[in-house]
């Protein structure tokens, strides 16, 4: 009895913007190549080289013929990583599109369980998601933190009768004034917002332009998924100790999605009708006149 082919699974194209971290992509190139290879579904990987000064170039020019379906594109100059994802959406040529940073918290491994939940459907609304986020770990909570959540989880069960789900892991009280700012402004309903480790469908992304930057880009796509009311999840990614990364200037492309948020692409102009070519003049006859009033 002949075996019935297994079914396509949906390509992912990993998306890792570079800024004079050379040595950090000499591991993790290598690295996310051979674990895609192992997925049994096609892939791409595309580095955009954000205008780095530093070996970048040359290391990605040595692993250009080393790691499989990878390209490397580049900015002249550091445009930012909102920037970078613009520069790779144009590129790709998978449906699935996670982006990715070079820090030591991401391990290529965690996008398998992204990769799975991102194929299940809503029971109610029959969809799948557009987005999945990985949510970093592995950061100690501060004390006064953990008396205040446990004081507000009893407050609710006793007074309420209502079970209080776990607090959110800490990244520090920078993330945590910026969570909550960009929760109350925009509607943002995940635990790490800045997580550099997201899964998106490529025609989600499509669907508008990117209007950051720089860091506030993780912001942006996740507050105009929740605005377009699509379906999107957080698991948690591999925990690790090391220090969260400091988030970029956000200020102006924050004010500019705030002040003008787009939605869509403007339609492109249509190119007017040309112009009926004029009349010719009626010639007169030799030897006609032209009557007078």
């Amino acid at each position: 009895m002949a075996k019935t082919a297994a079914p396509q699974r949906d390509g992912v194209t990993v998306v890792i913007p570079a800024h004079n971290v050379a040595a950090q992509l000499e591991k993790a190139l290598p690295a996310w190549g051979q674990l895609l290879g192992t997925l049994n579904r096609p892939f791409q990987i595309l580095v955009v080289n954000d205008g780095s000064t530093d070996e970048t170039a040359a290391v990605l020019q040595k692993l250009a013929g080393k790691v499989q379906h990878f390209r490397a594109l580049a900015h002249d100059t550091r445009r930012g990583f909102g920037a970078c994802l613009r520069t790779a959406l144009a590129e790709t040529t998978q449906p699935l599109f996670l982006y990715t940073g070079t820090d030591a918290q991401y391990t290529p491994s965690d996008v398998r369980p992204m990769l799975e939940r991102v194929e299940l459907r809503d029971e109610i609304f029959g969809k799948q998601p557009d987005l999945i986020s990985g949510a970093r770990a592995g950061s100690p909570r501060p004390a006064v933190m953990k008396w205040l959540g446990g004081t507000w989880k009893l407050f609710w069960r006793v007074f309420a009768g209502l079970p209080m789900n776990d607090a959110p892991p800490w990244y520090g009280w920078g993330e945590w004034w910026y969570r909550t700012r960009v929760g109350w402004v925009f509607g943002v309903p995940l635990a790490d917002i800045n997580s550099a480790f997201k899964l998106y469908r490529t025609t989600f992304l499509k669907r508008f332009p990117i209007q950051s930057d720089g860091d506030f880009v993780h912001a942006e796509l996740v507050a105009k998924a929740t605005f377009l009311t699509s379906i999107m999840d957080e698991v948690p990614l591999t925990p690790k100790s090391e220090p969260h990364p400091p988030l970029g200037p956000v200020s102006a492309d924050r004010a500019k999605v705030f002040r003008n948020p787009e939605f869509a692409f403007p339609p492109e102009p249509q190119p007017s009708p040309p112009e009926p070519p004029a009349q010719p003049e009626p010639a007169l006859n030799a030897g006609s006149t032209v009557p007078t009033p």
